[in-house]
């Protein structure tokens, strides 16, 4: 948690959800809120509207904690993002592109 802020998990979550992109990227660049911050609080507004939407093929929340923890440089550095599982490969994940076929084998991206 960043040091400025004593931001508690629900409050993140509620504060933060319609900053966009450029806003994040300020808010981490300037200290006031991390990138594993603002992950943990798009994870949990994902998990809270999942259920209603049904639209989250593939959780790779892990992933996106690790990337934050490793402290992403760059002008979007640290700003979380949804990739949609059609015709886009991340090196190293599972791709379906929507085909509940491939949901329980996934091929791995290499590139």
């Amino acid at each position: 948690m960043c040091p400025q802020h004593a931001w508690d998990r629900g409050q993140m979550k509620d504060e933060s959800r319609w900053w966009d992109a450029t806003e994040v990227a300020h808010k981490i660049s300037s200290g006031d809120v991390s990138s594993r911050e603002m992950v943990d609080a798009a994870i949990e507004r994902m998990e809270e509207g999942e259920p209603h939407l049904n639209a989250l093929a593939m959780r790779w929340f892990d992933h996106g904690r690790d990337v934050a923890d490793a402290a992403p440089s760059g002008l979007f550095g640290g700003v979380p993002f949804l990739l949609k599982d059609l015709w886009v490969q991340y090196a190293g994940m599972g791709r379906t592109d929507g085909n509940t076929a491939l949901a329980a084998n996934p091929p791995i991206s290499t590139i």
